[in-house]
């Protein structure tokens, strides 16, 4: 009678176990896919902030282009119109 109670305690142990085990398994399965949705919507934000900051880069490099040649025009100008010395 002993050894079924043994045997049958036994049995509970390893299947309390593997319970626990399977359990810990889950979680940190969840825990991982947790972390690989949150890294991926930090990269896609990182991405879209990328993309706005390189439009805003062409935007001002545009402007720049445009004030460079109004500048340059201007000295043209001055040029033309200085008196000769």
């Amino acid at each position: 009678m002993s050894t079924i109670v043994i045997i049958v305690i036994a049995v509970v142990v390893v299947a309390v176990v593997l319970f626990a085990v399977a359990q810990l398994r889950e979680r940190r399965r969840i825990a991982r896919e947790r972390e690989i949705r949150r890294r991926e919507a930090e990269a896609q934000g990182h991405r879209s902030m990328a993309d706005d900051h390189r439009q805003k880069a062409e935007e001002l490099q545009q402007a720049a282009e445009t004030e460079h040649d109004r500048a340059s025009r201007h000295e043209e100008r001055a040029a033309e119109v200085q008196p000769d010395n």
